[in-house]
């Protein structure tokens, strides 16, 4: 029975009242009308949303917490919440109980009457006598009288959910852990910079492992000495004020030394601390560590620390092992580090090595044009010496034209000096006749025209091909610029012209329309000069012009919206299909040994593909072989050429 007059009288049966006492978990019967009857009233005064009005009004909420009467309570609700006894609870819900979460979920309680429903489940955090948090589970229910809600009956069951919590905190804090981890691990994948990499380190082991200081040292076992410290409390800290053998006498000495994760939950009084560090120690009473070696490739090259402070968090087994971790993270990064380092040397050096390589080959190229240049001289001191031979011819008879005409001259003038006497007249004439006839004055002056035509002839000649072979041989610009195609053609013709006269004629179609490309015109009429004299060879080698005749080489230039093709055909024998994989390979050739460097079709390759982007294709001609020389108009960009 009840004593609180304010309290509405229960009975409960015997049976209930036993089964109500032992139940496994506290109970509350209370008494909600008062809180229906305010609901009530709240409705008939035209309030629609009461639980904004509650959750703005304290002083309402409470006036209305005031009227909830405990009807009821087993023992267990009795020690759940610490009271001294059964009694001191009934009536009014204690003031002490009544923290901010305990008034949110009355909140919700009344707003079951307020809606006319019957039960409601709710989380809470609840306190006790003692002030202690009680997370808990409610389950809040009213008995149906007549399919409607009793209010003056409730129950109130209460579970204790602190281990649930505790749980579900700690599954939060891994969650917390695990996404520090990964955006460490994603810092770290980010860079090679060893000091950034331990900067990150221990900033993410002191927040992991709630500690209030972390540092890295790093040292050298060898020499004895320190090499580098990295706190995030002191970032400026310098090695000068560590000493090797101070670390090596404690907890970070032991981790070295049985490469282990240690910990100690007050150095001060740990007797694992030797001499210097043990006097060290002896200054930070209380204060808790965890130590794990930093191993790569089997040497330890230094220790990774947490520290708190006397009184503050100790490390558990779990944050040991967080530590041993990092450590051990620490050692990968350090030695990707190092290995990006020994990367990025061989990187310089085969750097260093293509630019010499491509030095050399620039030699190479150089040395292959003056080789061409060499075997073409003789061929051009030739192909001079014709014309030079009419100028010299010519000129001569041209001198002698002139003395026959200057003795006609003089006896012209005195032809005219004579004049004057008529009775001579005839006989100078007659005299003047015959020097005419003595002299072949006819003669001279029928073949002067044609000499000096050929005279001239001979000189342009010469000088187109002293111009061709300056054009050649000139270096040009090692920068990409307007090729005309059609000219480069050209004079490659005239150069290469002793080396394959003899054996064919060259018949040039070139395209009137086609446009310049961007490009290099030397290397390219190197190119074009090396395929030229290539067929005038094969030709050479298995033809014979006295019963064959002469071979054809076919020289023919078009284009399309983006590319300019040379196409270059003989009828000459053609190329092996078994071969023709292998023509372009250094020092590959099929001449004897001693006459061919396997250099030629190689270079003409690099220039082509590997200079200006372009391509080379053979074909079968009909007979012999055809190469087409594909260039593209617009030379390709850097990231395109890589492509």
């Amino acid at each position: 029975m009840l004593t609180d007059p304010g309290v509405r009288q229960t009975e409960l049966s015997r049976p209930d009242r036993i089964l109500f006492d032992i139940a496994p978990a506290p109970i509350w019967l209370e008494d909600w009308s008062q809180v229906e009857a305010f609901c009530d009233e709240m409705r008939a005064a035209g309030v629609t949303d009461l639980r904004q009005q509650l959750e703005s009004d304290e002083t309402l909420l409470r006036s209305v917490v005031s009227r909830i009467r405990v009807v009821d309570i087993n023992e267990r609700a009795v020690a759940f919440v610490g009271a001294a006894d059964r009694e001191g609870l009934l009536g009014h819900l204690p003031g002490e109980l009544l923290n901010r979460s305990t008034l949110d979920s009355l909140v919700d309680q009344i707003m079951v009457i307020w809606e006319g429903r019957s039960y409601l489940q709710v989380n809470v955090s609840g306190v006790d006598f003692g002030g202690v948090d009680i997370p808990c589970q409610l389950d809040w229910a009213a008995p149906l009288q007549d399919g409607r809600p009793d209010y003056t009956h409730v129950v109130v069951l209460v579970r204790d959910v602190s281990q649930h919590v505790a749980v579900e905190r700690g599954m939060q804090r891994h969650v917390e852990q695990l996404e520090t981890l990964l955006d460490m691990g994603r810092g770290i994948a980010a860079t090679f910079d060893v000091d950034f990499i331990l900067e990150l380190l221990v900033e993410t082991a002191a927040e992991l492992v709630g500690a209030e200081e972390s540092l890295i040292l790093l040292f050298d076992t060898e020499k004895e000495e320190l090499s580098k410290i990295v706190s995030h409390v002191y970032p400026d800290e310098e090695v000068a004020g560590h000493s090797y053998q101070e670390v090596m006498d404690g907890l970070s000495g032991l981790a070295v030394t049985s490469r282990k994760a240690v910990r100690s939950d007050d150095i001060a009084n740990d007797p694992r601390n030797k001499g210097l560090a043990a006097a060290r120690a002896a200054r930070f009473p209380g204060t808790s560590v965890a130590v794990a070696p930093i191993i790569v490739d089997d040497l330890v090259l230094g220790t990774l620390t947490t520290l708190n402070n006397a009184g503050s968090h100790r490390f558990s087994d779990v944050e040991l092992s967080l530590v041993r971790t990092l450590a051990a993270q620490a050692a990968v990064a350090i030695h990707n580090a190092e290995l990006y380092e020994e990367l990025r040397g061989s990187r310089d050096r085969v750097q260093a090595a293509h630019e010499k390589l491509k030095d050399t080959q620039t030699q190479l190229l150089a040395a292959q044009k003056l080789e061409a240049i060499g075997s073409l001289a003789a061929g051009i001191a030739h192909e001079i010496n014709t014309p030079i031979q009419f100028v010299t011819d010519n000129t001569t008879f041209v001198k002698e034209s002139i003395e026959a005409l200057g003795k006609l001259a003089a006896a012209h003038n005195e032809f005219i000096a004579k004049c004057a006497d008529e009775s001579t007249l005839s006989d100078e004439a007659a005299r003047l006749q015959q020097m005419w006839a003595d002299n072949d004055c006819d003669f001279y002056f029928e073949e002067t025209p044609d000499a000096i035509e050929e005279t001239l002839e001979g000189a342009n000649r010469v000088a187109e091909i002293v111009r061709a072979m300056k054009e050649f041989a000139h270096p040009g610009s090692e920068s990409k610029s307007a090729v005309d195609v059609n000219r480069v053609v050209e004079t490659t013709m005239k150069v290469s012209r002793n080396e394959w006269k003899y054996v064919s004629e060259m018949e040039l179609e070139l395209d009137a329309e086609l446009p310049p490309i961007e490009g290099l015109a030397g290397p390219l009429g190197q190119s074009l000069l090396i395929m030229f004299v290539n067929a005038a060879q094969a030709m050479a080698e298995h033809r014979n012009v006295d019963e064959d005749g002469k071979g054809l080489i076919r020289v023919a230039t078009s284009h399309t919206d983006d590319m300019v093709e040379i196409r270059i055909s003989d009828n000459g024998p053609g190329i092996p299909e078994s071969i023709r994989s292998r023509i372009f390979d250094p020092f590959f050739t099929t001449k004897e040994v001693g006459t061919g460097s396997g250099q030629g079709l190689s270079i003409a390759w690099s220039v082509v593909v590997d200079k200006h982007q372009g391509q080379i294709l053979i074909e079968d001609g009909d007979p012999g072989a055809v190469f087409r020389l594909q260039l593209p108009i617009k030379a390709p960009t850097k990231g395109s050429d890589e492509q």
